[in-house]
C-alpha cells in the first residue's frame, strides 16, 4: 500500500509488524486502500504509512522506547472464540471481475449497495477512470483522467443517491484537488462542486470525506504550516467553502466528531465534538496503539517481542476485552463496521484468511480461507482472490452474517 501527497509520488511503505503501529497515517498524505499496481499480489497482513518527515524521528523514538517495555500487568481479558479452519458462514458473496474488457484493473473503493460499487480502474498506460461496477457485470465510466496529470482519486462518500469523490492531479508542476458529485443511481454526468479544497488528507478511513445534512466535509492541512488542521465544508450543490481551524492533527469521525490521529504506542486519543466542543480524552497503556471513534476504541497491544493481541474498549475506558491474538491483524483503518464488526486478516498455514469479530455477540467467524486486499465501508466488507486476468472481487453484506 503506497502513500502519496495529492499529485505526488509514492513514499516508502513500512510493514506494520516492523513498527507495530497500526491504524492510521500521518496527516498530509493519503493511503490508497489498494495499491492498483499490486492488486492480486499477496500483501503482508497490514501496513503503516508515515507522513511528514519531521515527526518521523520523534515517532521512531517513541516506538523504540515502547518496544523496550514488557507487557504491562492488567486484569485477565476474555479470550476470543476459536477460529475454525473451514469458513463458518453460509451467506453468499457478490462477485465482480477485477479486470475490465480493455485490460484495465478495477479496485472497489465504496459499495453503494450490496450489488453496486464505485471504484478506480487503472489502465496499462496509467489512465485512471472512476467506474460504477454492478454485479451484472456492467461497468459505467463516470470520469477519465489522463496519465500525464499523475491522477489520484480518493475520498469517496455517499448519501442516498448522492456520490462524491475528490480528484488530485498535477499540471505544470502544481498539484490541485477538486471535489466532484453525481447522482449514481441514474448515472448522471458528474459535476465539479468546488476547487477550494485546500490540501486535503486522505488516510484510508471511511470518514476521509463525509456527507451530512446536505454538506460535504473533509480535513485539510493548515496552509500556514502550523501543524494544525482545517475542517472544510461545502454544500452538496456547491457554494462557498467554510473553514474551521483545529489546533492539532485530527481526522474526521462520525459527525459531528473529530479524533486525533494515531501517534504511536501509549499516546492518548482525544475526541472532539464540533457542535458542542465536548472533549473525550482516552487514556491507554504504554504498549497500546489506539484507534478510536465515539463508540469503540481498538487497541493493538505490543511488547518487546512484537504484536501481542488486539483489544477493544469503550472510549471511557470501560468494557475492555480481547478479540484476537498475535495471529490476527486489523484490515481496515476504522475501528469497526456498523459499530459492531471488526474484520481481521488471520495468518494460517494455508495462507491469509479473513475473519470477522462480532462485538455484539463476541463470536468470531471465518469468512474466507484466503483473502487479499481486504477493505470495508458501511455494512459491506470486500476482498480479492486471484491475480492478473483471474482477479475477482468478493463482497459480503454483513447483514447476512448468521
Amino acid at each position: 500500500m503506497s502513500v502519496r501527497r495529492p499529485g505526488g509520488q509514492p513514499e516508502q511503505s513500512i510493514a506494520t509488524r516492523d513498527l507495530y503501529v497500526i491504524g492510521g497515517v500521518r496527516p498530509g498524505y493519503y493511503a490508497r486502500p489498494v495499491s492498483d499496481q499490486h492488486i492480486g499480489v499477496r500483501r503482508r497482513p497490514a501496513r503503516i504509512r508515515l507522513g511528514r518527515v519531521l515527526p518521523i524521528v520523534a515517532g521512531l523514538a517513541v516506538v523504540a522506547w515502547a518496544l523496550t517495555l514488557g507487557e504491562p500487568p492488567r486484569a485477565p481479558l476474555a479470550a476470543s472464540s476459536p477460529i475454525s479452519v473451514v469458513p463458518t458462514w453460509t451467506a453468499p458473496t457478490v462477485d465482480i471481475p477485477g479486470v475490465l474488457a480493455d485490460g484495465a484493473t478495477y479496485a472497489p473503493r465504496l459499495y453503494l449497495t450490496p450489488d453496486t460499487s464505485v471504484g478506480v480502474a487503472t489502465g496499462a498506460d496509467g489512465t485512471v477512470r472512476v467506474i460504477l461496477a454492478r454485479a451484472s457485470g456492467s461497468f459505467t465510466e463516470l470520469r477519465r483522467l489522463p496519465a500525464g496529470e499523475n491522477p489520484q482519486v480518493n475520498g469517496f462518500a455517499v448519501d442516498g443517491d448522492t456520490l462524491v469523490w475528490m480528484e488530485s492531479t498535477t499540471r505544470n508542476g502544481a498539484p490541485a484537488t477538486t471535489l466532484w458529485r453525481t447522482t449514481w443511481s441514474v448515472d448522471t454526468p458528474p459535476v465539479r462542486v468546488t476547487t477550494d479544497t485546500g490540501e486535503p488528507t486522505f488516510i484510508g478511513f471511511a470518514t476521509d470525506v463525509v456527507i451530512h445534512n446536505g454538506t460535504v466535509t473533509w480535513i485539510s492541512l493548515d496552509p500556514q504550516g502550523s501543524g494544525g488542521m482545517q475542517v472544510r465544508s461545502v454544500p452538496v450543490g456547491g457554494g462557498p467553502v467554510t473553514v474551521r481551524p483545529l489546533d492539532g492533527e485530527y481526522r474526521l469521525s462520525a459527525p459531528p466528531w473529530v479524533v486525533t490521529a494515531t501517534a504511536g504506542p501509549g499516546q492518548p486519543i482525544t475526541l472532539l465534538n464540533l457542535d458542542t466542543n465536548q472533549r473525550i480524552d482516552v487514556s491507554v497503556e504504554p504498549t497500546d496503539v489506539a484507534v478510536c471513534d465515539p463508540v469503540w476504541c481498538r487497541l493493538t497491544v505490543i511488547n518487546d517481542q512484537g504484536l501481542v493481541a488486539i483489544d477493544v474498549m469503550q472510549p471511557d475506558g470501560t468494557g475492555r476485552r480481547r478479540i484476537a491474538g498475535p495471529e490476527a491483524t486489523p484490515t481496515i483503518g476504522d475501528v469497526a463496521l456498523l459499530d459492531r464488526y471488526v474484520p481481521l486478516s488471520v495468518d494460517r498455514s494455508a495462507g491469509v484468511g479473513l475473519s470477522i469479530v462480532d462485538l455484539t455477540t463476541g463470536k468470531t467467524q471465518l469468512v474466507a480461507a484466503r483473502a487479499t486486499n481486504v477493505a470495508g465501508r458501511g455494512g459491506i466488507v470486500w476482498w480479492s482472490t486471484g491475480a492478473g486476468p483471474e482477479l475477482i472481487w468478493h463482497s459480503l453484506d454483513l447483514a447476512r452474517l448468521p
